[in-house]
């Protein structure tokens, strides 16, 4: 009995360690979230980001810039001078209209992470009530 309770209390601890960064990717931004570039640079510095820390990948090529290759459709989609190349501006991902390139959220619902810690602690249960009643039955 005492493993088993030492197994349903590991499996909880472990999926309440879980929750929070499950719940934090919900904050993520990506260049399409923004109306500039100059606005992505500011959220960028003011998180911390440089060219050794990109901050919500941000930064594709580790400058320091970020959002420099996305296309805002008003000029200011390129915040650092390329020479007079044009680059593009966003990627296409094939995926039809969303969001100028951004890649659509495909992770997991809220109810997710608990409807699994639900089954999980169903499932110990289960085998902790069969095993107990198995040897009390030998008795």
């Amino acid at each position: 009995m005492r493993r088993m309770a030492f197994l349903l209390i590991g499996a909880l601890v472990l999926a309440l360690s879980a929750a929070p960064a499950a719940l934090a990717q919900d904050g993520d931004k990506d260049c399409a979230d923004f109306a500039s570039q100059a606005e992505a640079q500011a959220y960028f510095e003011a998180n911390g980001g440089s060219p050794t820390n990109n901050v919500d990948n941000l930064d594709a090529d580790h400058d320091g810039q970020a959002c420099e290759d996305f296309d805002y459709g008003d000029g200011t989609g390129g915040g650092v001078d390329n020479g007079g190349v044009d680059n593009g501006g966003g990627v296409d991902n094939g995926g039809g209209d969303n969001g100028g390139g951004a890649l659509p959220f495909t992770g997991p619902n809220d109810t997710l992470l608990p409807a699994g810690t639900a089954l999980l602690l169903a499932g110990l249960a289960l085998v902790g009530g069969t095993r107990y009643r198995a040897r009390h039955a030998r008795r």
